[in-house]
């Protein structure tokens, strides 16, 4: 699914790509982490998804949205690319190297657990519509599904991280 083009009602709020990504970068970094990477690997991303957006700004209404689109797919590819690596050194009873993300105050990494526990969907709700504030509309847009979609993930996501001992306060939805 793409990022809608040409949609006049709502211009770029970036006068200019290299402003729009100084804006975003560390949000999108953000989003990585949240997703489940080290930060290393979230600037790596983070700096690709900025050089597509930033190729494509002419075309593009919604750079928040499509860089966050971007952000996510390399996401889910290089997900996919290490657990072939991985099942690939275990063949070869290579030890897969681990890495550690900087220290972290105690609620965030709290936070980061309890997200990264929520199933995928859902996680990239959350991430979506609280972490990047996206509108819901933009969300499942990101998403690739339907705005009512992106509505339950997101309330049972809410349901999940409450269970989990965050105490977590919905804000009203917007559509």
């Amino acid at each position: 699914m793409d990022i809608p083009v040409h949609d006049t009602t709502d211009a770029p709020a970036w006068p200019d790509p290299a402003t729009f990504c100084a804006d975003v970068r560390g949000q999108l970094v953000g989003a990585l982490v949240l997703l489940g990477h080290d930060w290393r690997v979230a600037e790596e991303l983070a700096q690709e998804a900025l050089v597509r957006t930033w190729q494509r700004w002419a075309t593009i209404d919604h750079p928040r949205a499509f860089a966050l689109r971007c952000a996510t797919n390399l996401s889910r590819s290089w997900l996919r690319r290490r657990l072939a690596e991985r099942r690939a050194y275990r063949l070869v009873s290579a030890d897969a190297s681990t890495t550690s993300d900087p220290p972290d105050t105690a609620s965030a990494v709290a936070v980061r657990r309890a997200v990264a526990a929520l199933p995928a969907r859902q996680r990239e709700a959350v991430v979506a519509r609280y972490f990047a504030d996206l509108s819901v509309v933009d969300a499942a847009e990101v998403m690739g599904c339907a705005a009512g979609t992106v509505k339950a993930l997101t309330a049972q996501a809410i349901a999940n991280l409450r269970r989990a001992g965050l105490d977590v306060t919905e804000e009203e939805s917007d559509a």
